[in-house]
């Protein structure tokens, strides 16, 4: 059964559950506000699913309740430290600083270290574009993906988010794991019950591919393209956690994370494309190439932002649709807190 949550009744709810728990009101809000709106464009692996994981991993101590964030500007870098915080709103915070920082500077390069698990970064780079600025972003994880025949995970499965803005229409925005699916996949199709997953997305402890996806947290994600997946994961290792001398994979092992890591590191480039080449002409070139491949791709064509803004749209009216496991979850992160998840559903299904 799915059931349908007022998106902003969520996000009062879980914003009122992490100051139960003992976060920072402004944390607390800014993660609310940033998962909630993860589901409300489709991404429901690292919504409002991801609620009841970060409450236990600060009730652990692995994500800090209450960080002192702090940044200095070297050789025109943004070296920004989250002190362990919760990582909506680390990231929120970062990806804002360097936004504004970007409104005097053409290019923006962040350092980011000591965060909690940032989950969708395409959620920043958003931000970032819809301040007028193109955006990449790059998080290390740790080990999580191999290729097949590999006998345990060798590399992170490296995500990378990147959004521009586009004149009068919805941000084009790209976000993407090196790995064929995401990690959350495979949890969420536990949560589920599900006992098969497709073939291509895991191998199990013996490198062998698999479909029973309990065999698939125990093994590795298999890389997107193959060797091409595992290159953009080592690219993002050396701007995420070269760069920054990451410290995630000796967090994870300390943590025996089996989800979202904690203590990770991203690389953020920001560009402000008014002050570069003047907006007038990136505007215009914008619109050309994307006209040009809108036409090409047929009448039901799409860029990548497009579908999730009109999933947004369509459930700011409707609702956020909630999976019966996650209701439980976020029943039982209300018994936790002593902060009830009472929420009346709009409707049901």
């Amino acid at each position: 059964m799915t059931s349908y949550f007022s998106p902003e009744g969520l996000q009062h709810w879980i914003g009122q559950l992490y100051i139960a728990a003992g976060a920072r009101p402004q944390d607390a809000e800014e993660t609310a506000r940033v998962l909630v709106r993860t589901s409300l464009r489709g991404i429901d692996t690292h919504g409002v699913s991801r609620v009841l994981t970060y409450l236990e991993k600060m009730q652990q101590g692995e994500i800090n309740a209450q960080p002192h964030f702090t940044h200095e500007i070297r050789d025109n870098v943004i070296w920004f430290d989250g002190d362990g915080g919760l990582g909506q709103s680390v990231a929120s915070t970062a990806i804002s600083l360097a936004v504004k920082h970007a409104h005097t500077h053409p290019v923006t390069t962040l350092l980011l270290r000591r965060s909690g698990h940032l989950a969708a970064l395409g959620q920043f780079a958003l931000e970032a574009a819809d301040e007028g600025m193109i955006a990449v972003i790059c998080q290390e994880t740790p080990p999580l993906m191999a290729l097949m025949g590999a006998g345990k995970p060798a590399i992170g499965n490296n995500p990378i988010a990147f959004a521009a803005p586009l004149q009068g229409k919805a941000p084009l925005v790209f976000d993407m794991a090196t790995s064929v699916v995401a990690r959350g996949n495979v949890l969420q199709a536990i949560k589920d019950g599900q006992e098969r997953i497709p073939d291509d997305w895991a191998t199990g402890p013996d490198g062998a591919i698999t479909s029973d996806p309990q065999m698939a947290l125990q093994g590795a994600m298999l890389p997107v393209a193959g060797h091409k997946g595992i290159g953009l994961a080592m690219m993002v290792q050396v701007l995420a956690g070269s760069l920054t001398a990451s410290a995630t994979a000796a967090s994870a092992a300390q943590h025996s994370a089996t989800s979202s890591a904690g203590n990770v590191s991203a690389f953020i480039l920001v560009i402000n494309p008014a002050l570069l080449i003047g907006q007038q002409s990136f505007d215009e070139h914008m619109r050309n190439w994307l006209d040009t491949y809108l036409q090409a791709s047929g009448q039901a064509s799409r860029y990548p932002g497009q579908r999730a803004n009109e999933c947004e749209q369509k459930r700011r009216e409707f609702g956020i649709p909630v999976a019966a496991s996650i209701v439980a979850e976020l029943r039982k992160a209300g018994e936790i807190t002593g902060h009830p998840f009472n929420l009346q559903p709009l409707t049901t299904d």
